[in-house]
């Protein structure tokens, strides 16, 4: 089922006309209206006059996490808080809470994506769909909710509690959809096949969403629940879910695309990569009101593919999303900041261009493997390299506990340019 024809199947054309005059009226209004956005521009040398159509984005700053944490809350939303309907906030373990803030038209904006993606996975007005996000602080569960008001389907609003009594409430109330996490599914899974109560529910369709999952989690959830699993993909910057959802030909999660604008970044290069090329999802929001974005980067990894999809629908799909880039590590039992081991190893004074760093299991403990990439004629190749490799390793060893074993290469081609991305950690336990 299509919810919004006009909009999910227009033309290629049309939606780059339209996403260009979105994107220079967002420009303009978050110019006049945005404090931290305003300066980034200005210490660029730009203003909205610059941008006049989509051919003009790769022109724009990005947006940063760090960027909404530091504006808060003087400079982060575009028009007065008392205009804001509804906040919400991130779940970090690590830092400040990331605040955002939607107006009514934000929320209408956002139930309209959830109704679309409610209808991708083929579920509908004669349905019974039951939420099973937390409802605060997050967003996914009002999002999840008011979509399902705006498709008409009747809503059993249970959340993430008494999880023992959900198939039962499901078989009551004849459940044909469920809306919840991965994580929360394959236990209600596992709960509904030791219930013994497999294949008799009515349940024939689930959404999952908020956070990253694999195919084998679905393949379990589909097995043990008898249904089929959509992915389905949101953040609390934009509008919650629904942001882009799969449809019945699973062939990757269709964007809104008349609201997103998507990019893939290279975030070493910070490059925009074609199509096909995984990289770091960045949206823009074409018509948010409270907490518009431009280019926001999300830390997300994925693909993008522009080919009409056999469902109908022209607009892009995205591959399942990778794991957020976290913001610590967990390592021999401690937490260590991955900032902190950037700023650590950036400050030594070497002529370093960047370093690697794998960490691993070997014989059950953490260990860790440093790779310092410099240029060919760099002194950390001749006689100071032992003295740099002991710097290195006490720097380390000091703030994450394991001695790492350290390896010098030269340089490969264009990184010795890269000032993006001087620390790249690879989590080989993962």
């Amino acid at each position: 089922m299509i919810w919004n024809k006009l909009k999910e199947c227009m033309s290629r054309d049309e939606l780059l006309s339209l996403q260009g005059k979105h994107l220079v009226k967002l420009v303009k209004y978050m110019y006049q209206n945005v404090t931290y956005y305003r300066e980034k521009m200005q210490k660029l040398g730009m203003g909205p006059e610059d941008i006049c159509g989509i051919e003009d984005l790769g022109k724009l700053p990005f947006t940063t996490k760090e960027d909404l944490i530091a504006a808060y809350p003087s400079g982060i939303f575009a028009i007065p808080e008392r205009k804001i309907a509804r906040y919400h906030s991130s779940d970090n373990l690590i830092g400040p809470d990331r605040i955002v803030g939607y107006t009514k038209k934000d929320i209408d904006h956002g139930s309209e994506c959830v109704a679309r993606s409610i209808s991708m996975a083929n579920l509908g007005k004669k349905d019974v769909i039951q939420i099973m996000y937390n409802y605060a602080p997050f967003s996914e569960g009002l999002s999840a909710h008011y979509g399902v008001e705006r498709v008409g389907a009747t809503i059993v609003p249970s959340g993430i509690g008494r999880t023992l009594g959900l198939p039962a409430l499901m078989k009551k109330l004849h459940v044909t959809g469920i809306m919840g996490t991965p994580t929360y599914l394959l236990r209600l899974a596992q709960i509904v096949e030791d219930q013994g109560l497999k294949g008799m529910l009515n349940l024939k369709t689930v959404l999952c969403g908020a956070e990253p999952w694999t195919e084998k989690v679905r393949r379990t959830i589909q097995e043990k629940l008898g249904v089929k699993a959509y992915d389905l993909y949101g953040l609390n910057e934009l509008t919650g879910l629904g942001v882009a959802c799969e449809c019945e030909c699973q062939k990757g999660m269709h964007v809104q695309e008349d609201y997103f604008l998507a990019e893939i970044l290279d975030t070493n290069t910070l490059a925009v990569l074609p199509d096909g090329i995984n990289g770091e999802l960045i949206f823009t929001t074409l018509q948010k009101e409270g907490l518009p974005l431009v280019r926001y980067r999300t830390m997300h990894f994925t693909k993008i593919h522009y080919e009409k999809c056999d469902c109908g629908r022209t607009m892009a799909r995205i591959d399942r999303i990778g794991k957020e880039m976290p913001e610590a590590l967990m390592i021999c039992g401690k937490s260590v900041l991955i900032k902190q081991i950037e700023e650590a190893l950036c400050n030594l004074p070497t002529n370093a261009v960047s370093y690697t760093i794998h960490i691993r299991k070997e014989h059950k403990m953490d260990v860790a493997e440093i790779f310092v990439n410099c240029s060919a004629d760099n002194l950390l190749l001749t006689e100071r390299q032992e003295d740099i490799r002991q710097q290195i390793a006490k720097v380390f060893s000091n703030l994450v506990g394991v001695i790492p074993a350290i390896y010098f290469e030269k340089n490969i081609g264009e990184l010795s340019n890269n000032k993006h991305k001087k620390v790249v950690i690879i989590d080989e336990r993962v």
